[in-house]
């Protein structure tokens, strides 16, 4: 659903108390963890039962939005501008990620458009912002004043932050006494000066205030599978509602996505901080290795002899920053293992095996859950590995900040693939 229309589906849906916004974190190296924003998670659980707690039994209200809680085979986007529609408070975890990356800036920016097209006299009074992370000396963000005097009692907050006070024991007492006040301020603004949902911007379409130090780097997602034209060699019975006219429209796992597969790896490389770029793997003129990236292949398309070649001489040589992952969404039946096999071989012949990210990578996925924990880790490896290696772009960035890839580009440039992506 595009994000005008969706915006005007959320406008007349149930209400939530606040929105929290933060900085997706790259799940480290050889961690096979897949929540690395578990902090951010335990915070929101604990400010939402605190909410709840407050809350009106009248307001109708649902306590809070946080992303890690939409179903995994959802339209993301359709979901997070339901909730930036209807949220009465924003509450933003600010941090120097929060304002060096694009996304969480954008729904900054698009929360306080809603309110000045809804009449809000003070839009910022309808922010929340809580410190997470400290910020440099010379960072002074919109409520940040506000946010420090929720814990003016409890000084370790200004010099540590949220996140530090919920993992250290000696803190929990300050960290409750805040998570407490933080829950008043909100509902006492949603329940006294109710908004009600409104139309909110494109998320996408709408650029962060607090200027980000570079532009989003550029992630390729190449797909290898077949197009519903191509399905001649798939086992009678097979569900042609897999594919789509084109290779990107692949849905492995068609009960339970509602969108293709690339798009959902595209909303986990910009929940990263990638402008994303989708192709078909054989789409006349694409290179593979100039950017960091995946291939996301289907072991039903080397069914032929043709795409089967295909595929061994696209992989031929690539860099290490790009990585592969199998999955294996197509029917259990024996040739879908031997297509299986085969692909195995040809990755692993083209050097695509050499580490353990990527090996499990080649080992591949076989549900849309294994896939969401698995893709994370991949896109943060594949960016690791061009950093080491790859062409690098000079950095403009202050120090410390994350560093920018070579080929970036404004984002305004960078395709948004999972417009054009064709229901399967």
């Amino acid at each position: 659903m595009a994000g005008r229309d969706s915006a005007r589906a959320g406008s007349g849906q149930g209400g939530r108390y606040f929105y929290l916004s933060y900085a997706h974190s790259a799940p480290l190296t050889g961690s096979r963890r897949a929540d690395p924003d578990r902090w951010v998670r335990r915070f929101f659980l604990d400010l939402r039962d605190a909410v709840a707690f407050r809350a009106s039994p009248k307001s109708g209200l649902a306590p809070g939005f946080f992303d890690q809680e939409v179903p995994l085979g959802s339209d993301w986007k359709a979901v997070r501008t339901q909730a930036l529609c209807s949220a009465e408070v924003f509450v933003p975890l600010y941090s120097p990620s929060y304002f060096a990356w694009s996304l969480p800036g954008r729904e900054w920016a698009c929360y306080r458009q809603r309110m000045i097209q809804a009449g809000v006299a003070d839009p910022l009074r309808r922010f929340v912002p809580v410190l997470w992370i400290p910020l440099p000396s010379d960072r002074d963000p919109p409520g940040l004043p506000q946010s420090l005097a929720v814990g003016a009692t409890e000084p370790a907050y200004a010099e540590n932050g949220m996140r530090a006070l919920l993992r250290l024991a000696p803190y929990h007492t300050s960290y409750r006494l805040i998570v407490d006040r933080l829950a008043a301020r909100i509902v006492d603004l949603a329940d006294n000066a109710p908004l009600g949902p409104s139309v909110v911007p494109d998320v996408d379409e709408t650029e962060s205030e607090f200027s980000p130090e570079a532009v989003a780097a550029v992630f390729s997602v190449t797909v290898a599978a077949p197009a519903r034209a191509g399905l001649s060699a798939l086992p009678r019975g097979f569900d042609p509602a897999c594919y789509g006219d084109r290779g990107i429209g692949w849905r492995p796992f068609p009960q339970e996505q509602e969108l293709s597969l690339a798009y959902y790896a595209t909303q986990v490389a910009e929940q990263l901080d990638f402008g994303v770029v989708v192709t078909d793997i054989e789409m006349p003129g694409h290179v593979l290795g100039h950017r960091p990236g995946v291939i996301l292949i289907d072991p039903w398309f080397v069914a032929h002899d043709q795409e089967r070649h295909a595929l061994r001489s696209h992989l031929y040589g690539l860099p290490s920053w790009v990585l592969p992952l199998i999955v294996l969404g197509s029917p259990g039946s024996a040739d879908a293992a031997s297509h299986a096999r085969r692909v195995r071989t040809i990755l692993l012949e083209a050097g695509m095996g050499n580490s353990e990210t990527a090996r499990r990578g080649v080992d591949g996925v076989s549900s849309l859950r294994e896939f969401f924990a698995l893709m994370p880790v991949l896109v943060a490896e594949a960016e690791r590995q061009y950093l080491r290696r790859g062409p690098m772009a000079p950095s403009t960035a202050r120090p410390g900040s994350r560093p920018r890839l070579a080929g970036s580009r404004p984002a305004g440039l960078i395709p948004q693939p999972h417009r054009e992506v064709p229901d399967a």
